[in-house]
């Protein structure tokens, strides 16, 4: 009794390993994931400038490619995506945005002294968020009402807050219907959108208070566009 036992467990053993082995050859093991490939680098965009304050007298805003030679730097310029841009006064700013990109600006500036920075440097730091007036049709955009926002700039203009607050404008600036501008030198320019999405450019020096453009009233030296 014992000896059938015995050979039964052996048999039983035997057909356990036999169906292992059988499963093993018809359920090869699967190979290892591929490693993922790493993610392309952005491209690096060119640059369109929208704002810029100079000292003419004591310094400027230029731009080179490779060993080239410096160029002056102008409002509404596209500078290559292999470019360097140098600001070397301290008072001196630029401002940027992506040329397929509207709604992000970078500034650079010589605050700190003469910087040169490559376009793809000056990408990498964090842009500051801007938005404009989207009207529908002819329905202007109700988020803008009796607003007027910078869309490009050239030269130093300030602007004045309803509570008498100062601030240099830059690009995105919301100006409230309240507010004040100062367009400080002569042919210094400063263009502006309404809530329709229409532009007016304004020609300095002068000073204006930011109703009468959303009135479409008239100013000294004041580019009319129909709103």
């Amino acid at each position: 009794m014992r000896k059938i036992l015995f050979w039964a467990l052996a048999v039983a053993l035997l057909g356990g390993a036999s169906a292992a082995s059988a499963a093993d050859k018809k359920s090869p093991a699967k190979p290892a994931p591929a490693a993922s490939k790493p993610a392309p680098e952005a491209k690096t965009p060119s640059l369109k400038c929208v704002g810029l304050y100079s000292e003419t007298d004591a310094g400027y805003v230029s731009y080179r490619v490779g060993t080239g030679a410096w160029t002056v730097v102008k409002v509404g310029d596209t500078i290559s995506s292999d470019a360097e841009v140098k600001v070397n006064v301290d008072r001196d700013w630029v401002e940027f945005t992506p040329a397929d990109n509207p709604g992000l600006v970078y500034e650079l500036n010589a605050e700190n002294g003469e910087v040169t920075k490559s376009v793809a440097d000056i990408v990498k730091g964090t842009p500051k968020q801007v938005k404009f007036p989207t009207p529908s049709g002819q329905t202007p955009d109700a988020a803008f009402k009796d607003k007027l926002v910078v869309v490009q700039y050239w030269g130093r203009q300030v602007y004045t807050d309803a509570n008498g607050d100062d601030k240099d404008i830059k690009y995105g600036d919301v100006l409230e219907m309240k507010g004040k501008v100062a367009i400080i030198a002569i042919n210094n320019t400063l263009t502006l959108m309404n809530a329709s999405g229409k532009v007016t450019t304004v020609i300095g020096p002068l000073r204006f208070d930011v109703e009468k453009v959303l009135k479409n009233e008239q100013l000294y030296k004041f580019l009319n566009t129909g709103r």
